[in-house]
């Protein structure tokens, strides 16, 4: 039977778990690590894309924005600008906000506009992401 630690993930809106895990998959700007009972204690930034957290036999996952992890002994700690559990992701409206976002960018406009259209694109790539990943182990 794996160990579990504590795991809490915050948005600024809300307190989306807080509970035990035995693992929890994080995106990071240098690719996706994973995080289990005993690890090295660490601070580290996350990336918009997809989270999963395993307790015990429930697996979620969930579509985050940029944020940062902490991990210390007993306790993992993420701080998301935002989170979405897959279930409640409406697939069609994220491909649209995506293609939005992509006629924002190509609009050329000044640099605030254009990094506001990044962050869009990529939270919305982040939930497309989600979605397939909640689809492919339908099909397993």
């Amino acid at each position: 039977m794996a160990k579990n630690f504590n795991f809490v993930l915050s948005t600024p809106d809300a307190v989306l778990f807080d509970g035990q895990s035995e693992y929890v998959g994080l995106p990071t700007p240098n690719g996706e690590i994973g995080i289990m009972a005993d690890h090295v204690p660490l601070v580290g930034l996350i990336s918009p894309g997809v989270m999963k957290i395993i307790a015990g036999k429930d697996e979620k996952l969930l579509a985050v924005g940029g944020g940062f992890v902490k991990v210390k002994p007993g306790i993992v700690k993420v701080y998301a600008q935002t989170g979405e559990y897959a279930e409640s992701i409406d697939e069609q409206r994220a491909i649209e906000a995506q293609k939005e976002a992509l006629k924002l960018m190509r609009a050329k406009a000044d640099r605030v506009s254009l990094a506001d259209a990044t962050a869009l694109l990529e939270r919305n790539i982040a939930r497309l992401k989600t979605i397939e990943h909640k689809k492919r182990r339908r099909r397993t």
